[in-house]
């Protein structure tokens, strides 16, 4: 039972940096139904980040992370390609952003105001069918 929603809690979304976690509801709210949706549990591998730890990480300058309005996802036994169709089916997510990373097992999704899509393998950005082709692994989810 978490504490934002049905299995969702504030932690998960914390800063690694200083454990905030300024989240918006309305990712709260788009992942639980994307949980709802798998079945199974999904991992937030990043939520929230200062703008300290989101420089110290590489992100985007104009990174969602610094709003609380996105989250790094996993869900063992999925594909980053069946997460990816997975959130394409999460109205919020479907108009929002959307990127794959197969070569490290997650997804990022957004609920930002209009639609973005991207991949990335081996650090670099790729189109989205390029991403998707690649199956990657994952076996990083565990709640």
């Amino acid at each position: 039972m978490g504490n934002l929603s049905k299995n969702f809690s504030r932690h998960e979304f914390a800063c690694r940096c200083c454990d905030r976690a300024e989240i918006n509801q309305r990712l709260v709210g788009a992942l639980q139904e994307l949980r709802d949706l798998a079945g199974l549990p999904v991992r937030v591998t990043s939520g929230y980040r200062c703008s300290e730890h989101n420089r110290a990480i590489g992100g985007a300058t104009r990174s969602q992370h610094l709003l609380g309005t996105a989250a790094d996802i996993s869900v063992r036994g999925m594909t980053p390609t069946e997460m990816y169709r997975l959130a394409e089916d999460v109205e919020a997510f479907r108009n929002g952003g959307i990127g794959v990373y197969p070569d490290k097992g997650f997804i990022h999704v957004d609920v930002r105001d209009g639609r973005a899509r991207w991949g990335q393998l081996d650090g670099k950005y790729v189109a989205l069918a390029e991403a998707l082709k690649n199956t990657g692994g994952n076996d990083h989810a565990t709640a």
